[in-house]
């Protein structure tokens, strides 16, 4: 509640700036209303996904609770065992210290249980942005986002997950890479890519050089360039090194290719297409490691072949 409290609160100062840059006669003092123009779509988004939830989570009929903490998984897979929820789609989760909150649900993709950290498919967000939006997530979970950095610490830190990373270009050709094991530190480690498992899938391994650096954003440079800020270089954010192999939150490019000397300013996955080539679609995903449930899970009578038919 303090949270929709607070977005209401940036959105009514939003709406106020409106009317300020509305009110003046000269409309070139308003360059940045295109800018707040999205955050209040942002916001306004937001607090639909926020209210929604708290419907779930509180019985309007009465001031109690109507479904306790420790009933909600604490991710996509764990509601697929526990509630049978196989459409993708939006459902809650709670992890230790934080409130329950919506997350992305992915059953079609590359089979159950994906919960969704980062899609983008028409370019119709802006994804060059700082780091305490990195650190808060955002974007709209129908459509595109990235879900936010403390909230994917507190998710990898449960137990073991593995991500799963989708990408299509503009010839409609798609790949995958998926990584056995994903983790990440806390916002004193940079929200570091600290675990990064064997990698399978066909669309090369574009994330290995990025394991173990710290997350880098155009106003927190963590990489190892000493001259350079690659997040403002190539124009995204990202664990970079020195600078990239991938870069999955750049610039989205119509038509994929770009420019020589736009060097790695796309999302692209040099692996597959090199650097300079960004793509149409890409989604990530998390998932438990299958192997660390129990034989039985819920009302399914044998977990093992049911991760099976995951993978």
């Amino acid at each position: 509640m303090k949270l929709v409290r607070t977005n209401v609160e940036k959105l009514f100062k939003l709406i106020c700036i409106h009317f300020v840059c509305f009110s003046v006669v000269n409309y070139g003092q308003c360059q940045d209303l295109a800018h707040s123009m999205e955050k209040m779509h942002e916001l306004v988004l937001n607090l639909q996904e926020q209210l929604e939830a708290l419907k779930a989570y509180v019985n309007p009929s009465s001031s109690t609770f109507s479904k306790a903490e420790s009933d909600y998984p604490t991710s996509c897979l764990t509601s697929f065992f526990n509630e049978s929820k196989v459409e993708s789609g939006i459902h809650t989760i709670r992890v230790p210290g934080m409130a329950p909150f919506p997350v992305a649900c992915d059953n079609c993709l590359a089979g159950y249980g994906w919960l969704v950290i980062q899609r983008r498919f028409n370019g119709s967000l802006n994804f060059y942005r700082n780091w305490k939006e990195y650190r808060e997530g955002f974007g709209n979970l129908n459509g595109e986002f990235f879900i936010g950095l403390e909230k994917l610490r507190a998710i990898t830190a449960l137990e073991p997950f593995e991500l799963y990373v989708a990408l299509e270009d503009f010839n409609g050709t798609t790949r995958s890479a998926k990584f056995d094991e994903f983790a990440i530190g806390n916002e004193e480690d940079g929200y570091a890519l600290n675990v990064l498992g064997a990698y399978t899938g066909n669309a090369g391994d574009s994330l290995r050089s990025h394991r173990k650096m710290k997350f880098s954003t155009y106003d927190r440079d963590n990489d190892r360039e000493f001259h350079r800020n690659c997040a403002f270089l190539h124009v995204g954010a990202w664990w970079y090194n020195s600078c990239v192999d991938s870069n999955l939150n750049g610039q989205y490019i119509e038509g994929g290719k770009y420019e020589e000397n736009l060097f790695a300013r796309g999302m692209c996955w040099r692996a597959w297409r090199g650097h300079n080539y960004g793509y149409k679609f890409t989604q990530m995903m998390i998932r438990p490691k299958c192997r660390h449930f129990p034989a039985t899970f819920g009302n399914k009578n044998n977990t093992r072949q049911h991760c099976q038919a995951l993978s």
